[in-house]
């Protein structure tokens, strides 16, 4: 074959690199929005972002980190805390993601303020309406972060079904329809959490012929938030059947809600009963507005604010 017929060569794309794209943690920072200062101090104090290091020292740090960290950056404008975001799988972001996302424009309830009033959740509950009281709850909780919804809508709100109850202006379909859409809700927002938590187990429950549980979940999501493994046992559990649950070495403390609606002479006996029958090492924790005071070895929280910083300093 002569030079004039011989075929010419065709050059070879490349071959795609397999080693991921590494940024340095400016690139990072400005990718993800958050400041430098703070991604590294997330990297001394959790681990994340996780660098990878140069021959020559310098850190640094893969592009999907950029997605998972916008995603904390969203989660902590909503009252998130770093520690509970940083170390989640993509699939506990997103699930967390999807509890406050609040519903497209044309579902949500509150587009001006975002968080809904109490008066308004009243309202769906006369017209039984669960669609647009569970986007009212989503509505909040992403207004509010966790605890601003615990403390400006959840506690509240139970309040103000209780006290209507009682004054006639909601009926016993109205006030159990509202329960269960709030306690629903709650139990959505802790799964995330409980998927996550590794810290020690938490007993929960209510005393015997104690049907409202609206503290009691509130407590837990608490607890879930603050990496407890909450065992939640449901309301009205006899002071035996408490107390055998809290005999396995992990079970840290037991978590009591007491509403107004025990008797306080009975709800006193029940919790010293309760406190003589569980070990000593095992804590008794008691809340709610019915929560008897000064008894003995047993640690009583006024508010969920209360019960919460005291989590915080056993974490």
């Amino acid at each position: 074959m002569t030079a004039a017929t011989r075929t010419p060569r065709t050059s070879r794309p490349p071959a795609p690199s397999a080693e991921p794209a590494l940024l340095s943690i400016g690139a990072l920072a400005r990718a993800a929005g958050i400041p430098v200062p703070t991604l590294r101090t997330w990297e001394r104090r959790y681990g994340v972002p996780t660098p990878q290091r140069k021959p020559s020292g310098h850190r640094l740090y893969p592009a999907s980190a950029v997605e998972h960290l916008r995603k904390v950056a969203t989660l902590l404008e909503r009252g998130h805390r770093a520690s509970e975001t940083l170390g989640a799988t993509p699939r506990e972001l997103d699930a967390l993601l999807a509890i406050v996302d609040v519903p497209a424009a044309a579902h949500a309830p509150h587009p001006a303020h975002g968080a809904p009033t109490i008066d308004e959740l009243i309202a769906h509950l006369h017209a039984f309406d669960r669609p647009a009281m569970t986007a009212a709850l989503r509505a909040g909780w992403s207004r509010l972060g966790p605890m601003g919804f615990l403390r400006g809508i959840a506690a509240p709100l139970f309040t103000a079904m209780g006290e209507r109850w009682n004054d006639g202006t909601l009926e016993v379909r109205h006030e159990h329809f509202g329960s269960a859409c709030v306690g629903a809700f709650l139990r959505e927002a802790r799964e995330p959490f409980d998927r996550r938590a590794r810290g020690r187990r938490v007993v929960a429950t209510t005393l015997s012929g104690e049907a409202h549980e609206g503290g009691l979940l509130m407590a837990a999501l608490v607890m879930a938030m603050r990496g407890r493994r909450v065992l939640d046992l449901g309301p009205s559990l006899p002071v035996a059947q408490i107390a055998g649950a809290a005999e396995d070495d992990a079970v840290e403390a037991v978590a009591l809600s007491v509403s107004a609606c025990v008797p306080r002479a009975k709800a006193g006996r029940a919790v010293k009963a309760l406190r003589a029958a569980l070990p000593r090492r095992v804590a008794l924790w008691v809340g709610g507005a019915g929560a008897p005071d000064g008894v003995k070895g047993v640690e009583r929280f006024e508010d969920l604010d209360a019960f919460d910083a005291r989590l915080a300093r056993r974490t």
